[in-house]
């Protein structure tokens, strides 16, 4: 039996524009009694269910890195995969020795691009150097001017190099400074703290609207009144729900017809989703695409676990990025939201049965899957979940910018 996690974290170009993913994955094989290599064993299982379920499906039409062995370069056993999708990474351990630069060289023939991965400098890897297609650097390690040095040796080779580990704006400017063309990290679900106090008035009207929409007082009859008034939102909106994302079985062609057939706290849901997508200003669409993916999974584990708090997962989720988007504090940014206590402590607090949900839902996206093995929950619950969310948000992003 495997207890199999799956999860993808995106690489930024300089535009803050996802060129692709790193695939990070954990596989525990349980009755290990017969198994000679369970490193191998592991990584083919992975290999096999990246195959199973379509890289294209985890990553859409992006790229998407995967870490290699030392196994699967010399002995010619890698499962075939999307080639012009896949690029292999090559860990820090491996050595540039006869058998891997031969193994890599046939990889590439083969048409994969290659990564070397946690990469520090050293002139006996200038074979594989010549090889590689990105350079990986984990830019937590280095001191500023060792990371300089770093990129100066770096720049005769014609490699593009990832900043790894990025985890503030301010590493982002600087890496963006020293000339990476790519970056991998977290950076980019933190508010950029301004000293204003005031929130751009385009971003009020934004928190005005999404307050109305989450008072747990208004109904659906003061909800369609609120959507009629502003034209261009409710066109997005029927356009959205229409669109493939939803494989609806009839057009829904009014907002009286969408409150009905989807419900008043789905509808809710979207619009949120909306509204926030319009006002991404120069943050990464990425950012919004976080939001859905927690907040389809909450859902999902609440639908398992709690379904009675299902309605309220997804907006937890959702909001979760509300101060990434809007460069302010989350807490102040709730005080001006109407919600419901529950969903405002599993923000703020990770408390309640809500928090408890939204809590394993970001261990999962930081790949914490140690602390998520002692919750007595089924890991394949988690990585459906997961994956499930991903094509979902992937396809709504798709549809919310082609409405």
């Amino acid at each position: 039996m495997d207890r199999l996690y799956i999860a993808r974290q995106p690489i930024y170009d300089r535009n803050k524009a996802v060129m692709g993913y790193e695939l990070l994955y954990r596989t525990n094989i349980i009755n290990q009694a017969n198994i000679i290599d369970a490193d191998q064993a592991s990584c083919e299982t992975i290999l096999n269910s990246f195959l199973n379920i379509g890289i294209e499906n985890i990553v859409g039409s992006a790229l998407g890195f995967i870490n290699l062995p030392r196994e699967f370069v010399v002995n010619d056993s890698l499962t075939p995969m999307l080639r012009d999708q896949t690029v292999l990474e090559l860990h820090e351990s491996i050595q540039a020795d006869d058998e891997v630069v031969n193994g890599v060289k046939r990889l590439k023939s083969d048409g994969y691009l290659i990564a070397l991965d946690d990469f520090v400098f050293r002139k006996e890897l200038t074979p594989l150097i010549l090889l590689a297609d990105f350079i990986k650097i984990d830019v937590r390690t280095l001191a500023k001017t060792d990371l300089e040095h770093q990129v100066n040796q770096l720049r005769p080779y014609a490699v593009k190099l990832v900043a790894e580990k990025v985890e503030t704006h301010e590493a982002f400017e600087d890496c963006h400074d020293l000339g990476f063309d790519y970056f991998q990290g977290y950076f980019f679900c933190y508010p950029v703290m301004l000293s204003r106090k005031t929130l751009p008035s385009n971003k009020l009207v934004v928190l005005n609207l999404l307050s109305k929409l989450h008072d747990p007082q208004t109904d659906a009859k003061e909800l369609e009144e609120v959507l009629v008034q502003d034209i261009a939102l409710s066109y997005k909106l029927l356009r959205y729900i229409n669109s493939a994302a939803f494989a609806l079985r009839r057009e829904i062609d009014s907002i009286k017809d969408a409150i009905l057939l989807l419900g008043l706290n789905n509808l809710k849901n979207w619009v949120s989703l909306i509204l926030m997508s319009k006002n991404v200003d120069s943050k990464p669409i990425e950012l919004i695409k976080t939001g859905i993916i927690r907040g389809k999974m909450c859902e999902a584990l609440a639908e398992i676990r709690h379904p009675e708090i299902k309605h309220q997962m997804f907006i937890i989720g959702l909001f979760s990025v509300l101060d990434a988007l809007m460069d302010q504090p989350l807490v102040e940014l709730l005080d001006n939201v109407t919600l419901s206590i529950p969903i405002k402590l599993a923000l703020l607090d990770r408390t309640g049965i809500q928090g408890e949900i939204y809590k394993q839902v970001l261990q999962y996206e930081k790949c914490l899957w140690d602390e998520l093995d002692n919750n007595n929950t089924n890991p394949m619950q988690y990585t459906q979940s997961y994956l499930n969310a991903v094509n979902w948000a992937d396809q709504s992003i798709n549809a919310l910018l082609n409405a």
